[in-house]
């Protein structure tokens, strides 16, 4: 009879499978910087769709995050699971028609290109490039919890782990680009749809009685789990927090550069009906497994786990071998579906967006630029390697979660991100120098508060994020209002 070691291993080596012939496909549409960037336009809205949920729902979804709502309880599902993709379905609504519309005028490869031709600056389009290197602490969120689950499940060291969690997608993604990301992110979502109903079914037995005797049991280990807001938790104490910045965090990621650039990969405006339906739909099926952060503390009460342990420690005492290697295969989709969309994103504006639009302007052969921002941007996957790796090592013994780290990076992106997108998608003119007023009033306000400790929730980054988002887009909208005020134009 197999080891429960070589189980796994053989699923593992099943999935690589699957994706490393998904990336030999996705070669074909990666013919130049923008097959590249966005594939070759020729996907199905369905398929698209699919890998905006994939994109949507990483490793924090069924990996990290189930680990919070385990030890914070009801609160944290109704935060994570519940806010935040209703915030997204707005942001998704909101925006995806319209961006699309103006990313084709543009002919946008990237967000930050598209921010700079939107507004008529390039300089922009160097900011954003610049802050969108904060993508790189979700990264390290990935990489660890994917080395977590690998080493439970592989039975080999965290640090193994964490190597062979970077290698796997620099490979493929490395050969096809964009094309790769889109055919196996879609792969990735299917399997996912199949784990993510494993893992909500799996704890059925406590539904007994419906919500309220879920509930109740909960409460049995300690009242402040089944209550919505958890006044002894460390981000779940108020309404505010549970509600309010967890529904803006969800709006806001909406305008991270490799969720809304989704909208571009379609071939035309007819195809986002379908898309926006088949990605949230399946999105929120996803982010439902974040109930076996609470069907994982009903197996083991006593609160004496590291969060980001919870996940491959539930899966142990709860699955055989066989289910938890299907099981782990799902959770490496998760993780890896984010990851790619993620490492695609950064090489395209490093490639893109730093030096082809420099390039250009220096007088360089456009077909000679494309040629040379094409390297640059694979050369950017290999050089991310040893930062994701020295990163992730510092994150396998974090104070709480690698989800802070992770949390407080990457808010701090869309929240500076957000509301120049919003104003261009929705028609809003602002002078570049507007712009800039507003993402440095962000980036102040979100570093300012967490790192300044101001207020009583300082170390949520869901809040300084949501102070950030409101009190930029108010500097924008000022910023567009008072030369009017003065008969200057916009």
């Amino acid at each position: 009879m197999l080891s429960e070691q070589a189980i796994g291993w053989g699923f593992f080596l099943a999935y690589l499978l699957l994706v490393g012939g998904a990336a030999l496909l996705g070669m074909r549409g990666a013919r130049g910087l923008a097959g590249f960037s966005v594939g070759s336009r020729t996907v199905s809205p369905v398929l698209v769709g699919l890998s905006l949920a994939a994109n949507l729902t990483s490793a924090a979804t069924f990996v990290i995050n189930p680990g919070l709502v385990y030890l914070y309880g009801w609160a944290g599902y109704l935060g994570y699971g519940l806010a935040t993709p209703l915030g997204i379905l707005v942001g998704l609504v909101l925006l995806s028609r319209r961006f699309r519309q103006l990313g084709d005028r543009y002919a946008a490869l990237t967000l930050p290109q598209w921010i700079a031709a939107r507004y008529g600056d390039r300089r922009l389009g160097v900011l954003y490039a610049v802050l969108s290197l904060l993508l790189i602490t979700f990264m390290v969120l990935i990489v660890v919890g994917l080395a977590r689950v690998l080493a439970s499940v592989l039975g080999i060291g965290l640090i193994a782990a964490l190597v062979l969690t970077i290698a796997i997608p620099m490979g493929y993604l490395l050969l096809g680009g964009a094309g790769a990301h889109t055919l196996t992110n879609t792969a990735q979502a299917l399997i996912m749809l199949v784990v993510a109903v494993l893992l909500i079914g799996s704890g059925l037995s406590y539904w007994e009685g419906g919500l309220s005797g879920l509930l109740q049991r909960l409460a049995a280990i300690d009242p402040n789990l089944a209550r919505p807001v958890n006044p002894e938790s460390l981000l779940f104490r108020s309404p505010f927090e549970v509600f309010v910045a967890n529904f803006v965090v969800g709006v806001a990621v909406i305008t991270q550069p490799h969720l809304l650039s989704k909208a571009l990969y379609l071939r035309s405006e007819a195809d986002v009906g379908r898309y926006l339906l088949v990605g949230f739909g399946v999105a929120f099926v996803f982010f439902s497994v974040l109930l076996t952060g609470l069907y994982a503390r009903l197996l083991m009460p006593e609160a004496g786990l590291v969060a980001d342990a919870v996940i491959p420690t539930y899966l142990v005492e709860r699955f055989g071998p066989v289910v938890r290697g299907l099981i782990t295969i799902g959770l490496l989709a998760a993780g890896y579906s984010t990851l790619e969309g993620l490492l695609v994103a950064v090489a395209a504006i490093v490639g893109n967006d730093l030096y082809r639009s420099w390039a250009l302007r220096r007088g360089v052969a456009p077909e000679v630029a494309e040629q040379r921002a094409l390297r640059l941007g694979k050369l950017t996957l290999v050089a991310l390697a040893p930062v994701l790796f020295v990163l992730g090592y510092d994150q396998l013994t974090p104070a709480l979660s690698v989800a802070i780290l992770a949390q407080n990076g990457v808010y701090g992106l869309f929240a500076a991100t957000f509301a120049p997108v919003l104003m261009g998608v929705l028609g809003v003119s602002l002078r570049p120098r507007v712009v800039v007023a507003a993402a440095l009033t962000a980036l102040l306000v979100h570093f300012g508060i967490y790192y300044g400790q101001i207020g009583p929730y300082w170390n949520n980054p869901a809040v300084p994020a949501t102070w950030a988002v409101l009190l930029s887009t108010m500097v924008a909208l000022l910023g567009r209002w008072m030369p009017q005020r003065t008969g200057q134009p916009a």
